[in-house]
C-alpha cells in the first residue's frame, strides 16, 4: 500500500520550491535585485532566494526562480509588479526532489528508493534545524 508521512511542520520550516518561468521580455539587473531583495505585494513582502536566467528564443525568456513560500499566484504577482506577464510556469523542484517534466498537472509518481532516502535525510535535517532555537536577528558584520 501507499505510505503517508504525518510530520509536524514548524513555523520556521521552509521548503524550497523551484520554478521555471517564461516571460515576454528580459529582466534587467536591477529587477533581479528587486526579486532577491523583496517586493511589497498586497499580502506582504515576497522575495526570491535565487533568480537564474535560462535563455530563450526571440523575446520569450526563461528564468528559474526559488522561493520558500507558496502564496497564491506569488510568482505571477512578482513578475507583474515588474511589468512582465508570465506565459508559462512550471514547478521543477520541491525541496530536494526534482520533478520530472513528464508528470503533468494532477498526476503523481512514486519516488524510487534513492529519492526516498534523500528526501527523508533532508527532512530530518530540515526539521532539526527548524526546531533549534532561532539565531538572534540583526546585522551581520
Amino acid at each position: 500500500g501507499v505510505q503517508t508521512l504525518a510530520l509536524p511542520i514548524y513555523p520556521r520550516f521552509e521548503i524550497e520550491r523551484e520554478y521555471a518561468v517564461r516571460i515576454l521580455g528580459k529582466l534587467r539587473e536591477e529587477q533581479v535585485g528587486q526579486l532577491l531583495d523583496g517586493i511589497e505585494l498586497e499580502d506582504g513582502i515576497a522575495r526570491c532566494l535565487a533568480v537564474e536566467a535560462r535563455g530563450g528564443e526571440g523575446s520569450n525568456q526563461w528564468y528559474h526562480v526559488v522561493l520558500t513560500e507558496g502564496r497564491n499566484r506569488e510568482i505571477r504577482r512578482l513578475f507583474e509588479h515588474l511589468g512582465f506577464t508570465v506565459s508559462r510556469l512550471m514547478r521543477v523542484r520541491y525541496g530536494p526532489v526534482e520533478l520530472p517534466a513528464r508528470v503533468k498537472r494532477g498526476q503523481s509518481y512514486e519516488l524510487n528508493a534513492d529519492e526516498t532516502r534523500r528526501f527523508i535525510k533532508w527532512l530530518d535535517a530540515a526539521q532539526a534545524a527548524a526546531a533549534a532555537p532561532a539565531a538572534p536577528r540583526g546585522r551581520r558584520a
